[in-house]
């Protein structure tokens, strides 16, 4: 992201914030919201009036828009189902978050606008909650500098640390998808380094370089149905782990009302338990899912999963003696 990039950016975004809170808001408050300090937050004030044409008020130490100013965009309009349907994603964001990214703020503060009075509160009561996560101004830039290649189709330089290497190492990536889980955000695309597409978490990127080269995206569905195979969503491989786990009867319910997977199959055991069988690319993400059940779960297929959990379990019980 250039300098000019990254400026205008951020008058954006001051101005937003300016146009919703009509009884105005400090230096100090907005430095805290954007990451920047309070005479960045000064100069871009005066350009927010000279640039972007929006006539500031200066009184009892906070800016605010002049009163009867013209609205600076449209309404977002939803419908009440839609508004509802924003709001549980909203929270599932919030559920997952480390930190707070202030482009999801922003987001966030937009689509309470558009809500009836009573969800708008629950949604501002989210971004209250939201906001109060650190701040990584170097992890929002990268996450942005990766955005922007992946919406213009351009490749990038990045410097990973991969959690089993001894030090961070340089990849040429074409971004293909982002994607957010439960365990974090993920860039899938091809390295140019490996020959095939990977999948890089983006915690784990330390800097990236935007390119001039443009790409052509691959079969993008045939790469979406790969992830969705894919326990979590985050895993390529060829392999197929057939995975067949029994559940006591006391789970049973848990487990049959919930969507685990696109290939899950159920089926009734003889005392009220439940079998759940998927066929999955890896064991990676399912091993730990696993354990999460304690003894209510037991792997009956593969021996590989089988082994794995029953080794993982017996190193606890000896760890607590």
């Amino acid at each position: 992201m250039t300098e000019q990039t990254r400026r205008s950016t951020r008058l954006i975004r001051i101005r937003d914030i300016l146009v919703r809170r009509p009884s105005g808001v400090t230096t100090l408050e907005l430095a805290r919201e954007t990451g920047y300090s309070q005479r960045t937050i000064q100069r871009d004030l005066v350009a927010i009036e000279s640039e972007l044409n929006v006539p500031l008020v200066f009184e009892n130490r906070r800016w605010r828009v002049m009163d009867g100013a013209k609205p600076l965009f449209g309404p977002v309009r939803l419908t009440l189902q839609e508004g509802r349907a924003l709001y549980f994603a909203m929270r599932l964001m919030l559920r997952t978050a480390d930190e707070h990214d202030p482009d999801a703020l922003t987001a966030l503060e937009k689509v309470a606008e558009a809500l009836p009075k009573g969800m708008a509160e629950h949604m501002q009561r989210t971004v209250r909650e939201y906001r109060q996560l650190p701040f990584n101004r170097e992890a929002t830039e990268i996450l942005a500098r990766i955005t922007e290649a992946w919406a213009t189709s351009r490749s990038i330089v990045i410097e990973y640390r991969s959690a089993h290497a001894p030090g961070p190492r340089r990849y040429e990536v074409d971004p293909y998808i982002l994607d957010h889980t439960e365990s974090g955000t993920y860039l899938i695309g091809f390295s140019h380094a490996h020959g095939e597409v990977r999948v890089f978490k983006v915690d784990r990127i330390r800097a990236v370089e935007q390119t001039l080269r443009e790409f052509t995206p691959v079969d993008l569905d045939r790469l979406a149905d790969t992830l969705r195979n894919s326990w979590r969503g985050v895993v390529i491989g060829e392999s197929r782990y057939d995975v067949v786990i029994d559940f006591s009867p006391s789970v049973a319910d848990r487990v049959r009302e919930s969507y685990w997977h696109v290939s899950q199959e159920l089926e009734m055991l003889p005392e009220g338990g439940v079998r759940l069988k998927v066929s999955l690319p890896s064991l990676l993400e399912i091993t730990p899912w696993v354990l999460s059940w304690g003894p209510e779960a037991v792997v009956v297929a593969p021996d590989e999963l089988r082994d794995r959990v029953a080794g993982l379990i017996r190193a606890a019980a000896e760890r607590y003696g």
